[in-house]
């Protein structure tokens, strides 16, 4: 399987990591514990028998990263994240024609481990759908991270957050794909986005009656795309650094684990 990693995220006015990242810089390439956040990520990939090639959407060879025995591959970063994830599957398939699978990994996700990406790796393999969106519950963030401050959705029975590691499968950003004709039909319109899923969605949101499966009905039914949730007991996983305090956690982490 064959990653692709976003890097293309750079610092903006008021952005909250502005007082350790001049702005305008890539905030992948943020120093943290001896390295540039996106290396410990490669660290961690590097050591995955299962992931071959490395996309890498938004940086250069020039920022000399490694991934260990694995070939990293280059693309600039497009004017959205929707722009690059269509670059990246195109490339992933021009790699490897009959790829079905490929991971997306966030590059501010400094904390992620091996064994992680395995056991994400290994649930994708389980089965044969076109997304897997990863979700990680509250309480298994914040028994890890207590102060991580995370947004959290609320659903029938369940306080979730978004993990940053996904699979799709590539075919998804060709023109055929009907997941791909209404999302790109609807990216630069807010009306057209909100019809994309409808009224009956929110609602279910407000009244904390919608389920992980109604989730995925509604997607496979409005979009046409076959999607599910995968639910991680890894806090790692969604552990991105966006703020100065998740900066601070992971710094120290990091720091203890070069002592081992």
């Amino acid at each position: 399987m064959d990653a692709i990693i976003g890097a293309g995220g750079h610092i903006r006015p008021n952005d909250p990591l502005a007082e350790l990242l001049p702005e305008g810089k890539t905030k992948a390439l943020l120093q943290i514990a001896g390295k540039p956040m996106i290396q410990w990520t490669l660290d961690a990939i590097a050591k995955s028998e299962q992931i071959e090639n490395i996309i890498i959407i938004g940086l250069e060879e020039k920022h000399n990263l490694n991934c260990g025995s694995k070939t990293i591959h280059y693309l600039q970063s497009n004017e959205t994240i929707f722009d690059n994830a269509r670059s990246g599957c195109r490339l992933a398939l021009k790699l490897n024609p009959n790829s079905t699978q490929i991971l997306w990994v966030s590059a501010d996700l400094p904390l992620i481990e091996t064994p992680m990406i395995d056991w994400f790796i290994n649930q994708v393999r389980m089965s044969r759908h076109e997304l897997y969106y990863q979700i990680i519950d509250q309480d298994v963030m914040e028994s890890r991270f207590p102060t991580s401050r995370r947004t959290y959705t609320k659903l029938k029975g369940k306080v979730i957050t978004g993990g940053d590691v996904s699979a799709i499968n590539p075919n998804i950003a060709t023109d055929v794909h009907p997941a791909f004709k209404k999302i790109s039909a609807a990216r630069k319109n807010v009306m057209k986005q909100a019809r994309l899923l409808g009224i009956w969605p929110l609602l279910l949101l407000i009244t904390r009656q919608m389920t992980t499966i109604t989730a995925e009905n509604i997607i496979r039914n409005r979009l046409g795309l076959d999607a599910v949730f995968v639910d991680t007991p890894y806090a790692e996983m969604g552990m991105d650094v966006d703020k100065p305090e998740q900066y601070a956690i992971a710094k120290q982490i990091l720091e203890q684990r070069l002592k081992r």
